[in-house]
């Protein structure tokens, strides 16, 4: 995104000898775009002037598009407009033909039973199921399963035709999805550009079902999409057929703590961690909560401890980031002569059908993330320790526990965490965080910060709501 800036501000200057008040503009615009905007508001008459004058900036119905394009009194880098308007188009099209259906909830609302009672009836029909990862893919999948629907699931990639080393895909508007109709999981993680590349091949006659929470944490990288959708189309909450949001938490008996501190973190009212099944401490040691998993002799059971425990970071660095924790704890498994180590997948491999995000264990020779796929260590892609994983990285996925790890000050931009730089302490990520956690949360880091973040939610700013 750096590289971006610094190309647009260059062509800006040397090809429309763009005014000092128009470069201050789109400056901004791309430091917004790395931070997840897709666009930003001007109020300021001078400025608003000197983009409707400027010869780089249109109103995104140019026959020859222009760098930046200006609508309503938002400011956007074109390729971004472009994105946004074929959301816009695509949703409102299949609204028209009554093919839009919008499933909202948190965790344990049921949201994948409701999908399964919509197919039971149509099983004879085509439905293809995606998600963005191949963890969420893989979850959705079982989640139905266990409801006797069996349909593969594929990530959103490969559903759309991944093409080695290509930002396009096979199925685009000319050559449309086959299908009667589309399921997507875990749309929160869906980012800009990919929701426009999926609904362009959402064929128009074609049921879509986005499914997703709200509430959890956006996209990595461009725009809060599904949260923006919601926002839009909530209007049409007296309609389910359009839009439903599910609010009665399934598992509350089971972890009646979770669900009342979630609630609270979403609502603001959080004082304290002082709830049931949530345990909250300033400083961890986890060295003994592996033990199942240093003395674990076959890969079953220590894939089975993975669904049982995972530490989640908010950062990287420091030393309640990922890099220090698992540094410490890889420094014990080898202490502990431990035969299987926890990794996660850093880059996908359409090759190995191993994807970014996906989690397993490796011993000396191979790696196990199922029965299915076993994979010799030397062919693997980039991955890492699985010890501790950020938050990001833990969206679309469940685990009977959670150790939750945020840092003992306010991040400041240092060398060292200059990758954390896009991380903001917000609601959201906390409230992400404690929901994978099905029956136990512990909660470790400074309560000043933990609690400070909670006033902050993510604000992402888009034309779409």
């Amino acid at each position: 995104m750096e590289n971006l800036r610094i190309v647009l501000v260059e062509y800006l200057k040397t090809k429309y000898n763009v005014s000092d008040v128009v470069m201050q503009c789109a400056d901004e615009v791309l430091k917004q775009l790395e931070r997840g905007s897709v666009c930003i508001e001007i109020s300021d008459a001078e400025k608003r002037d000197a983009l409707k004058k400027s010869s780089a900036v249109g109103i995104g119905d140019e026959a020859n598009p222009l760098p930046l394009v200006f609508e309503n009194g938002n400011l956007y880098i074109q390729r971004y407009f472009e994105y946004q308007k074929i959301i816009l188009n695509r949703l409102e099209k299949l609204l028209k033909n009554k093919k839009l259906h919008i499933i909202t909830g948190g965790p344990g609302t049921g949201k994948t039973t409701n999908l399964a009672n919509i197919l039971r009836d149509r099983l004879s029909e085509k439905i293809l199921l995606a998600a963005p990862t191949g963890k969420a893919a893989k979850r959705m999948e079982e989640s139905l399963c266990s409801q006797k629907i069996n349909l593969e699931s594929k990530t959103i990639h490969r559903l759309l035709g991944y093409k080695h080393l290509s930002a396009s895909f096979k199925h685009t508007e000319k050559e449309p999805l086959n299908a009667n109709i589309i399921a997507i999981d875990e749309c929160s993680m869906v980012d800009l550009p990919m929701m426009a590349k999926l609904l362009s091949a959402v064929p128009k006659t074609c049921d879509l079902y986005l499914l997703g929470d709200k509430n959890q944490l956006a996209s990595v990288e461009v725009g809060s999409v599904f949260a923006d959708i919601c926002e839009k189309y909530k209007e049409y909450q007296n309609d389910e057929t359009v839009y439903t949001e599910l609010k009665k938490n399934h598992r509350a008996k089971e972890a009646p703590g979770i669900v009342a501190l979630s609630k609270d973190i979403l609502e603001g009212t959080i004082k304290d961690f002082n709830y049931e099944n949530i345990h909250y401490s300033e400083t961890y040691e986890f060295f003994s909560w592996y033990e199942n998993l240093f003395n674990a002799k076959s890969y079953e059971e220590a894939l089975e401890f993975l669904k049982t425990f995972q530490i989640l970071c908010a950062t990287k660095a420091g030393k309640h980031g990922t890099r220090h924790i698992n540094y410490k704890l890889c420094e014990q498994a080898k202490k502990k002569r431990a035969k299987f180590t926890p990794i996660i997948i850093t880059e996908n491999s359409y090759q190995l059908d191993l994807f970014n995000g996906d989690v397993g264990v490796k011993d000396d020779e191979f790696a196990y993330f199922s029965k299915e796929k076993i994979k010799p260590v030397l062919t693997l892609p980039e991955h890492e320790a699985a010890f501790a994983i950020t938050i990001h990285k833990s969206q679309g996925s469940e685990y009977e526990r959670v150790a939750v790890v945020y840092p003992d000050r306010k991040i400041e931009k240092t060398e060292e965490n200059k990758e954390d730089e896009k991380i903001f302490l917000t609601k959201e990520l906390l409230y992400t965080a404690i929901t994978r956690a099905k029956k136990e949360c512990f909660i470790f880091g400074s309560k000043e910060v933990l609690l400070d973040s909670c006033k902050y939610p993510i604000t992402r700013a888009s034309g779409i709501k």
